[in-house]
């Protein structure tokens, strides 16, 4: 039986072993806080070891907070396992250069999680994405109240809030954007962003961002995110030359509109169970494996997708705002 060793059992940890379980998949698993550990293995019927070298595995998830994602994925290959690595790839300049060297000494599978790019919405938007004609400007909008994301755990806690560990709203949340506008639109030639500091909670990282990219197919693209809005809104337009798509995730709906006065196709009832996408994502992992077909984010990829957001960061650096954190 494929077996699976999972660093980190927080939020994200927790719910790779629940959908690996449910895919005959056993699991190895390996958290600082050993209690969180012995707990989820008890719901799921995993191992729990101390020791992450000390049990055989097939490959490896790492899911421990972002300043750690290189060095566990650098430890993953240097012991020939294949991982499947949570985004963002990584949160410094050294941390990415780690990632690509020790992706380039090593011929085993590494995938870094897109789960967005699993979900029904955007199938439906990749569907009908021709029917707008060639792709001129995408808009990529996100927000939601972040002690509202983990209402049991206290956020000033976790890693989305706390710089030392690759927090902020850029990495956290905006990467999903980036992930799939550059997936939709293509590399970036410019980069160019603003980022704010509120202190609305305390906390030292960035939660609210606006970002602009200018693509080497000449679409333009603008991506709002923040963690300040109390009503959970995700959202992208995509404007064409023959007409417009809005794929609306929090809504489960898809808006395809290409004739003037005619009434817009909807698309609806989508992504009920958002589960799911993170289900799909772990079995193309899984598969691709198996069959060694391409997996759909690399660590070039993510690479490209990481190096847009640390770009945005250090403009703001740049700008003096580091002090504002």
């Amino acid at each position: 039986m494929t077996r699976a060793l999972i660093l980190g059992c927080g939020s994200i940890g927790a719910r790779h072993a629940r959908n690996l379980a449910a895919l005959n998949v056993e699991t190895v698993l390996s958290d600082s806080v050993e209690q969180r550990a012995h707990a989820l293995a008890a719901e799921i019927g995993a191992e729990v070891t101390v020791d992450r070298e000390a049990s055989p595995v097939d490959f490896v998830i790492v899911a421990t907070p972002t300043i750690q994602h290189p060095a566990d994925l650098a430890w993953s290959l240097e012991h020939d396992h294949p991982a499947f690595v949570e985004k963002p790839l990584a949160a410094t300049r050294a941390g990415l250069a780690l990632a690509r060297s020790a992706t380039a000494r090593s011929d085993r599978v590494v995938m870094v999680a897109c789960n967005l790019r699993f979900s029904e919405g955007y199938s439906v938007l990749r569907e009908h994405l021709p029917a707008v004609g060639t792709i001129v400007t995408i808009s990529a909008d996100f927000g939601w109240y972040l002690p509202a994301w983990r209402p049991l755990d206290d956020y000033s806690k976790g890693y989305s809030a706390r710089r030392d560990m690759g927090g902020g709203v850029i990495l956290d949340a905006a990467i999903h954007e980036l992930d799939y506008v550059l997936d939709l639109a293509g590399p970036v030639n410019s980069v160019s962003g603003l980022w704010v500091a509120s202190k609305t909670f305390g906390i030292d990282v960035e939660d609210a961002a606006e970002m602009q990219l200018r693509h080497a197919n000449g679409c333009i693209s603008r991506i709002h995110v923040d963690y300040l809005r109390r009503t959970y809104t995700r959202r992208c337009t995509v404007v064409g030359s023959d007409g417009t798509l809005v794929w609306d995730f929090a809504q489960g709906s898809v808006k395809i509109s290409c004739e003037i006065g005619a009434e817009p196709l909807i698309i609806d009832g989508l992504d009920r169970d958002w589960n799911l996408m993170y289900r799909r994502e772990m079995m193309h992992f899984v598969d691709s494996l198996a069959t060694g077909d391409r997996v759909a984010n690399d660590v070039v990829r993510a690479a490209a997708t990481t190096e847009v957001a640390l770009r945005v960061l250090e403009q703001g650096e740049a700008d003096g705002l580091a002090g504002q954190r």
